[in-house]
């Protein structure tokens, strides 16, 4: 719980720091982009892997997402770091809004110099596991950005403190089929 409000001052900051709310216009090079891809793991339950496109260092991200199944209630029940680019970062908060169906990701690399931003490159930086909150079969899971409170939008910070607006691409979500032997 120490590291939670320091955390969230943090990114409250970082979010006043950014200038604009449209899509990137990268002076730095290729487009950074945040890929999002929902799976099928069985009739209740689906993930989300979040990947992470980038050709410069980033040292915060902030992946706001929204998540509806027709007139499903739906619970982003856990969020996994671990194996991704971002594992080493100081802070990795993922914060689920069962009310709204949103979830918020905000990663920051450190408030000091010890840990090393993400470098240029592309893959998973997290995922993230839905589930049927009443038990019922999720058919589709359709999933998109937002702005969640208190003014959280899809973005990363590049180095001292520039911001980035990442494009956002969504796959197709794809049944995961077990093999039998």
């Amino acid at each position: 719980m120490s590291t939670f409000k320091p955390a969230i001052f943090i990114i409250g900051f970082l979010l006043l720091l950014s200038s604009a709310l449209m899509a990137q216009m990268d002076t730095h090079g290729k487009i950074d982009t945040i890929y999002i891809e929902p799976y099928q793991i069985d009739a209740t339950n689906w993930g989300i892997n979040v990947e992470l496109f980038n050709d410069e260092e980033i040292v915060g991200i902030s992946v706001p997402l929204h998540f509806t199944s027709e007139t499903k209630k739906l619970v982003a029940d856990s969020t996994i770091f671990k194996g991704g680019r971002t594992e080493h970062f100081r802070i990795k908060l993922a914060r689920p809004d069962t009310a709204i169906q949103c979830i918020t990701i905000g990663l920051i690399a450190d408030v000091g110099l010890s840990v090393p931003p993400v470098q240029p490159g592309k893959g998973r930086i997290a995922t993230i596991f839905i589930s049927s909150l009443d038990k019922k079969e999720i058919p589709n899971l359709k999933v998109d950005t937002t702005t969640t409170a208190p003014g959280n939008t899809l973005q990363m910070i590049m180095p001292p403190v520039h911001e980035i607006i990442p494009a956002l691409v969504i796959k197709k979500g794809e049944k995961v089929v077990e093999k039998k032997k």
